[in-house]
């Protein structure tokens, strides 16, 4: 099945508009390998049905497994290992200090929570293995009155497909073999038949929400960290400012950014301080007023 140049700059210019993502001119024997497979399993002829259907038709459904065939959704528990290193060893133990803090202060209320956003989740291993992590950090620190509870996790992403594999917690043994050590797997995972499935207190630490980050998001509320790891690469500069920029302002002061190893925001943003923690580079938020948490967390989720 045969992509003409016409019906790829039709579909690209749509993806674009739909989700901020821009997709190259050497890409387009890449995208015709991607949708073909759409294409046949909705039983249409051509590119030029698939084009009819998704914008004129309107049809959401199709337009969700577009753009799943064309994001990339690779991921696996731990990636990359050192970020989350990072997160153990040097961001875990400043937002507890940020927990007792807001908690002398709050006398208790819901304002001492800290909140992270996963901005890219996929099916789910990041932010579970950001869960399993605190969930560590909880044990290991409980006689500081710290506790899972005093975390909340938003993780988002565009497909709503891969949201309902995250939610559901459920991963093969392929999946499990990629980042995961046995001690984890042990601890915080539970046979399903033939897969894995990840136990209730992770995954009540965490909550899935559909997120397009090429719209308004700042709605979202406040958080202390937000990981956007290898995602801001598939957008235009424009659009990469515009998430930026609303990173900025949702960010609470002193709040931590974290992107991929390939992403940078040199010609993007002056608002973070670079600060490197071993083979990771973490954006933090330059706002030098004191913390107004009670102001921007009672809208976080």
């Amino acid at each position: 099945m045969q992509l003409t140049t016409q019906e790829f700059n039709e579909i690209r210019n749509y993806i674009f508009k739909l989700s901020g993502i821009e997709i190259r001119d050497e890409k387009q024997y890449l995208v015709q390998q991607r949708l073909e497979p759409v294409v046949r399993s909705f039983g249409l002829n051509n590119f030029t049905d698939l084009i009819q259907r998704m914008t004129i038709d309107g049809d959401m459904r199709l337009r969700d497994k577009v753009i799943e065939a064309i994001t990339t959704n690779e991921t696996f528990f731990f990636r990359d290992i050192h970020p989350f290193d990072t997160f153990s060893n040097y961001i875990l133990p400043e937002l507890g200090e940020r927990i007792k803090k807001r908690k002398s202060l709050s006398s208790g209320r819901k304002g001492a929570k800290v909140s992270i956003w996963c901005a890219a989740s996929s099916t789910g291993q990041e932010p579970y293995s950001l869960a399993m992590l605190i969930s560590e950090y909880a044990e290991t620190n409980k006689y500081a009155g710290i506790g899972t509870n005093d975390f909340s996790i938003l993780a988002t992403d565009i497909s709503s497909e891969v949201l309902a594999k995250a939610i559901s917690g459920e991963y093969t043994e392929m999946e499990m073999g990629r980042g995961l050590s046995d001690y984890m797997k042990k601890k915080y995972f539970t046979r399903k038949g033939p897969n894995w499935l990840v136990d209730d207190t992770i995954q009540s630490m965490v909550d899935f929400r559909r997120v397009n980050l090429s719209e308004t998001f700042v709605m979202l509320g406040g958080f202390d960290v937000i990981f956007c790891r290898n995602v801001l690469i598939y957008f235009s500069d424009d659009v990469k400012k515009k998430i930026i920029d609303q990173f900025d302002q949702m960010l609470s002061d002193n709040g931590f950014l974290v992107l991929g190893a390939c992403e940078s925001l040199s010609m993007v943003s002056n608002a973070f301080e670079n600060v490197r923690h071993n083979e990771t580079i973490v954006y933090k938020s330059k706002k030098k007023q004191p913390a107004r948490f009670t102001d921007w967390q009672e809208t976080a989720p």
